[in-house]
């Protein structure tokens, strides 16, 4: 006899076309409704949706339950956790879902326990990196809705592998975490248990009966007794909860085996061009993410080296801040304008908080350097990699001129970017009665100075009256590096590779399509007029400094005002646009773009053409790297064999996308941009933005049937027309594989080169006003310091670098992982630390602790894939 576990839950969205604080009064009377279900015994058990963060919010508004909430969860009676949010999985960085993890089950242990299985019941798809994730948390069954593809397998309960050998038991849900409330309120018991039957191959099955802010069912009892009376297919129908299910389901055998990511729409809708609604956020969010992890992060343990105590609490406050943008709905922008502009406000206030606690310490550990003098020039470099990319710095002189010299008193190139004079004294309202002897300069400058590993370095400003600056090498019509030519001719960009010698026409252009869908999905309009620019309209201005290369343009492209327009073929506005192309001889070609949007229902991709033929990509995922299908499987007959949505090519990534063939390989390294498709197998569409104006509507192009999100309203979202201006930030690398095979850790070295800042700090009065807190005073740390470099170097390390963290007063984590398909062995050089010990990610000890022997952490066999936890003793 098959034995259906029916578990009570609700599905908690902490915002979607409502906001959180519509939804909280709703929250604290369903929790009444909660305790008192299973303190009464109307339920044994009750899922609060996988997340402890809803908990939070309720306790903030009734503490007085706590005690009675901490008995429910401590006797496994109310089940919460393990994560923080429900996150996503697919444009949220690896960091950021093991955050999600950490902090939710620490949360939770105040309670007495935690959930320990991977739950995300509404997640729009599911990384292929979830099993080590979930792994690394001790936790080894996984329960979702979103992704599975029929085709790979046709099972519900399955094992689900990374490539690393982590490994879950997962149980997918079927038609969604509300369809077991028939249970409650549908007689039509053969039809109930058909559907949810399908796709069954074990024993056990798990039926959820909850939903969207679903109300408690007092009747569950007599219901399932209802059920069990009146089974068709001699069902035992028993009120369990997931982990009683994971435990019987494990006695079973012959599980199919899936690996991959599971992002098809063949079962359920998984909104594949979501990554590009609400760029604005993404591109915040993905700012503040890179501050945590590799500025405010490793500054903590560089602090902690020089006897400046972590705050680990601050730094916790800041990460849940920021998760509470990380739900599925809030980060891939699918809400109502009111939660939108909520989740703008929290992404703000993270951004000022991350910059104001990274600005505290650089100035805080500066002021405190021994033999300090005016214009001393202090530029920490957060990454273990040596930096020898040119260093953008602000800088505040009494003298227009000066010179930059190292500590061995060696010159250090500059290349000026822009100069202001600027007044000190008391303002008036009539500036000719300010005192010219209080005026100063502030230039914007690139310095060409190599930084040592995860190092501060001190560098000099000398002031003089006068200054020979090397005049630039201006052209008429090219930029040019030791890596790349790049030329503007007839409204054409033409790139000339050096190292290749191949010569690529047109290798940016951007294309403007209508966009008939909403902000779960792009769908084009039946009659869409795409239209391509390649600059023709535009004039350039080129600039060849001795370490700052640009081409400049200001131009427009003609589009349709809204998709009537289109329609028509009426180009009755303009798309203003800056666009900058910086080379700086690190084998990037940075590229700086700003448009000015008042049209509205399009999308704009930049498209860059690679010269690169191949039918696969490569796209970074949370700990990997995965290849797609540049043409996928069913995109012709998706209709007709029934899926829910076309399975189109547009694909999430983080931080990279490539292609590659054996001589050489072409990868755009992004900024805050999440999604991109591959044209002709050789051009690289990345997706700037789309500009829409409905939460959901029904039967597009791409997505037929209901409207996705609220299907009974129109819920207009004029914000999500994004009526404003906006930059993006990419750059394009190509590399040599006939000389060295494409390595993925490498990759990612370089991205962090390219998208992490160096802080940085100038001893100097004129200027109060560098940063917010330069006007308060401070005092410096007790014992004197001296600038240092190489705390952690891993120029002998090939792996990837995850995260640099501070754990707690006498310690740190180091966080690795390895994105090539070849074991390594491999040595960090560690100056700061004593002893380490192997790890997982709820920081609890793996291996036993082992010196730190001739200051080297010697790693072997590391696999494809595995992550690697370290923690270091001080």
């Amino acid at each position: 006899m098959k034995k259906v576990h029916v578990y009570a839950n609700t599905h908690w969205d902490y915002e979607w076309y409502f906001t959180a604080n519509e939804s909280i009064v709703q929250l604290i009377y369903h929790m009444d409704e909660v305790i008192e279900a299973l303190e009464t015994g109307s339920l044994n058990h009750y899922l609060l949706d996988g997340q402890v963060s809803i908990l939070e919010e309720y306790l903030k508004y009734m503490p007085k339950n706590f005690e009675r909430i901490k008995k429910l969860a401590s006797e496994k009676k109310l089940l919460i956790g393990p994560w923080y949010t429900q996150t996503d999985e697919l444009i949220i960085s690896g960091e950021s879902i093991v955050r999600n993890l950490f902090y939710g089950i620490k949360n939770c242990t105040q309670f007495g326990d935690y959930f320990k299985v991977g739950y995300l019941p509404d997640s729009f798809g599911q990384t292929k990196d979830l099993p080590k994730i979930l792994n690394g948390f001790n936790i080894h069954n996984f329960i979702f809705w979103r992704g599975l593809p029929k085709n790979l397998c046709s099972d519900r309960e399955f094992i689900w592998e990374s490539e690393d050998g982590s490994e879950v038991l997962a149980s997918n849900i079927k038609n969604g975490y509300y369809y077991g409330g028939n249970l409650i309120y549908n007689d039509d018991i053969e039809n109930v248990e058909k559907t949810f039957l399908d796709g069954v191959s074990k024993d056990n099955i798990l039926l959820s009966v909850g939903g969207d802010q679903r109300y408690v069912d007092f009747n569950l009892k007599e219901r399932i007794e209802f059920y069990n009376k009146n089974s068709k297919n001699n069902l035992l129908y028993i009120e369990s909860n997931c982990e009683e299910y994971f435990k019987e389901l494990r006695k079973e055998d012959n599980f199919k085996r899936v690996k991959g990511e599971l992002i098809s729409p063949s079962n359920s809708k998984i909104h594949r061009s979501i990554y590009s609604s609400r760029y604005d956020h993404k591109y915040l969010n993905d700012k503040i993410e890179r501050r945590l992890v590799y500025q405010l992060e490793p500054l903590f343990v560089i602090g902690q080296s020089l006897g400046l105590s972590p705050k680990t609490d601050m730094l916790e406050t800041i990460w849940k801040k920021l998760l509470l943008n990380h739900a599925h709905d809030s980060a891939c922008g699918c809400n109502s304008d009111k939660t939108n502009r909520s989740i703008s406000s929290r992404l703000i206030d993270v951004d000022q908080l991350s910059y104001s606690a990274s600005d505290y310490i650089v100035r805080k550990i500066c002021e405190s350097i021994e033999d300090k003098e005016n214009n001393d020039l202090f530029i920490f470099n957060t990454l273990p990699y040596k930096r020898s990319n040119p260093i953008k710095l602000n800088v505040s002189t009494k003298s227009k001129f000066f010179t930059i010299k190292n500590e061995s008193g060696n010159e250090i190139k500059y290349n000026i970017l822009s100069q202001e004079k600027v007044y000190r004294g008391s303002i008036k309202r009539n500036e000719s009665e300010h005192n010219p002897e209080l005026y100063y300069y502030i230039t914007t400058l690139l310095i060409e100075h190599t930084l040592s590993p995860l190092s501060l370095e001190r560098i000099k400003i000398y002031e003089t009256e006068s200054f020979e600056s090397s005049k630039a090498n201006n052209s008429d019509n090219f930029i040019e590096d030791s890596f790349y030519k790049i030329y503007f001719c007839d409204g054409k960009l033409t790139l000339f590779n050096k190292s290749t010698k191949v010569l690529l026409q047109d290798f940016i252009t951007l294309e403007d399509s209508g966009d008939d869908g909403d902000t779960y999905d792009y769908s084009p309009p039946i009659l869409d007029r795409k239209i391509q620019h390649s600059f023709s309209e535009s004039s350039a201005i080129f600039n060849n400094d001795s370490i700052f290369k640009n081409l400049e343009m200001q131009s427009y492209i003609r589009l349709p005002l809204n998709l009537k327009d289109r329609e028509l073929n009426i180009l009755n506005t303009y798309l203003k646009y800056d666009l900058k192309i910086e080379l700086n001889n690190s084998g990037n070609i940075s590229v700086h773009l700003t448009v000015d949007n008042h049209t509205q229902d399009h999308r704009l991709r930049a498209v860059i053409n690679t010269g690169i033929a191949s039918n696969i990509s490569i796209a970074d995922t949370p700990f990997g790297t995965i290849e797609r299908l540049n043409t996928p499987e069913n995109i012709d007959s998706w209709r007709e064999i029934g899926w829910k949505e076309e399975p189109s090519p547009i694909y999430p990534f983080l931080n990279f996308v490539t292609l590659k063939n054996k001589d050489i390989s072409a990868s755009i390294l992004s900024k805050g941009i999440k999604e991109y498709e591959i044209l002709e197998n050789s051009k690289i569409a990345i997706t700037l933005f789309r500009s829409v104006g409905f939460l959901g509507k029904p039967d597009l192009l791409r997505r037929p049937g209901i409207a996705s999100g609220q299907e009974f309203k129109y819920i207009p979202t004029p914000d999500s027309q994004l009526q404003e201006k906006l930059k993006f930030k990419f750059s394009i690398r190509f590399e040599d594989n006939s000389i060295v095979e494409f390595d993925a850790n490498s990759l990612k070295k370089e991205y962090q080169l390219y998208a992490v800042m160096t802080p940085y700090y100038q001893v100097q009065e004129l200027n109060l006003f560098t940063n917010t807190l330069k006007y308060f005073v401070m005092h410096p740390l007790k014992d004197k310091l001296k600038s240092f470099k190489n705390l952690i170097d891993f120029s002998e390390c090939g792996l990837a670098l995850s995260s640099i963290f501070p754990i707690d007063e006498f310690s740190y984590g180091l966080r690795l992982v390895n994105l090539n398909s070849k074991k390594e062995n491999e040595v960090i050089k560690v100056n700061f630390g004593k002893a380490y010990e192997i790890i997982n990610m709820l920081q609890e000890s793996v291996h036993q602790k082992r010196e730190i022997k001739n200051s080297k952490i010697i790693l072997n066999n590391i696999k494809h894939g595995e992550i690697i936890n370290l923690k270091i003793y001080i």
